[in-house]
């Protein structure tokens, strides 16, 4: 039986999850220090004190949209693991994600963290983000290895190479390694990352034991 909820609980509960999804995009493009609340509040068309009544500080929201977007990609996982390997449902999470942020237009400053050595430092949102896919191809890869997470190290190393293999694949199209920027480049960024992925899968397929129909 649905729930039917008073107008107003319905509204509050569509605000929430219009300034989560806004804040979700605008961290994406513009990075977690080139957000304010301000625009975070425009971009889902509602007042800034209205943003307040949800999330009393910037890392409430950080929080919310970066948990948003680990939920998403465990859902994936759980779709698609029954046929598909762990390396195959990253490299296809990864090429959507990456295709969305090329599509939004990263801004200046976002290029800018990219460029940096140190790119993640400060950025909250990545920050629990990338911990999130951590725990999440960990949990995958260890099912495709048959192995205890509890006893074997492999699963989370290799999770955590997929996940840095991305931001490194972000870095070289920033220009970090090659002075070229071809983040404005959708099939470049696709294919630089879709290659860190494959360059991992190459060194660690082998270990993948759980049969697949």
């Amino acid at each position: 039986m649905s729930v039917k909820y008073p107008k107003r609980t319905l509204k509050k509960n569509l605000n929430r999850e219009k300034l989560i999804v806004a804040a979700t995009l605008l961290f994406s493009r513009n990075g977690h220090h080139g957000t304010t609340l301000d625009e975070v509040a425009a971009e889902a068309g509602v007042h800034v004190q209205t943003l307040y009544k949800h999330f009393k500080t910037k890392e409430e929201l950080v929080t919310a949209s970066a948990e948003i977007v680990i939920a998403d990609c465990r859902a994936r996982f759980e779709d698609k693991f029954a046929s598909h390997s762990t390396f195959e449902i990253w490299r296809e999470w990864i090429e959507n994600s990456v295709t969305y942020l090329t599509n939004l237009g990263l801004r200046e400053s976002k290029k800018q963290q990219l460029r940096s050595a140190s790119s993640l430092m400060n950025d909250s949102y990545l920050l629990i983000v990338y911990a999130g896919y951590e725990n999440v191809l960990t949990e995958y890869l260890a099912r495709d290895f048959m192995m205890d997470r509890k006893t074997h190290r492999l699963p989370r190393l290799v999770a955590c190479m997929l996940w840095s293999g991305n931001e490194a694949a972000m870095k070289r199209c920033a220009g970090l390694d090659t002075a070229k920027d071809i983040l404005a480049v959708n099939q470049s960024v696709i294919k630089e990352s879709i290659g860190a992925i494959d360059d991992i899968e190459k060194l660690f397929s082998g270990y993948i034991k759980l049969p697949r129909p």
